[in-house]
């Protein structure tokens, strides 16, 4: 009769810890949270960076520098996890005026894991078109006159705060091509210099919307 008994109680605790095991499976799965990764999204971030190379001329450097705040806007459709197609342009907002321009581009985005937090890639490619703005010679002025290509890497972590809400941290390279810059001295003297290339490196936060 008591060795009954036990076994009954046995079974009893076998199903209750069955059950306990199997509800928190069910809580843990009501808590997990993929972002809506098929359908229309869009992406706003604010970034930061500075571009690493220097142009030195007669052993000074002429003012090829950047180190501007990039909000940037994109809206695309993701078809796959793996693979969204998206457009967009981007503010590069150089303090100096000089190289401040609005980069078009087509980009690439991709997503390696359906989790809440979730690793991305993303590949920009497009032109970037100047505004017109230009800086005081100081001893040498710049504005840009014809633009030229755009590349954007961009390597992050994106967080789902819900299906459709997710918030991301991302580093970043950029390149910024100028195919024509007017450099301006302090005597007013006026000429077109070779191409600049600008290699921008930074990082920032980015938000992401589904429907």
């Amino acid at each position: 009769m008591l060795k009954d008994f036990n076994i009954i109680a046995v079974k009893k605790i076998i199903i209750a810890i069955v059950a306990i095991v199997a509800l928190c499976g069910v809580a843990q799965a009501q808590r997990h949270i993929e972002f809506r990764w098929h359908g229309v999204y869009l992406v706003g971030d604010v970034a930061y960076g500075a571009n690493l190379n220097r142009a030195v001329e007669e052993g000074a450097v002429v003012g090829d520098t950047l180190s501007a705040v990039m909000p940037t806007f994109t809206v695309g459709y993701q078809f796959r996890k793996e693979a969204g197609v998206g457009l967009g342009f981007s503010y590069v907002a150089d303090p100096t005026g000089a190289y401040t321009q609005l980069p078009l581009f087509v980009e690439l985005r991709s997503h390696y894991m359906r989790s809440q937090l979730t690793p991305y890639t993303v590949l920009q490619v497009g032109y970037t078109m100047p505004l017109g703005m230009s800086s005081t010679p100081n001893p040498i002025g710049n504005k840009i006159e014809e633009g030229g290509l755009y590349v954007g890497i961009e390597v992050g972590g994106r967080y789902a705060l819900s299906r459709t809400t997710a918030v991301a941290l991302h580093a970043s390279y950029r390149l910024l091509q100028s195919n024509k810059v007017l450099r301006t001295d302090i005597h007013g003297t006026s000429l077109l210099a070779p191409p600049v290339v600008l290699n921008v490196v930074g990082g920032g936060v980015s938000f992401y919307f589904s429907n």
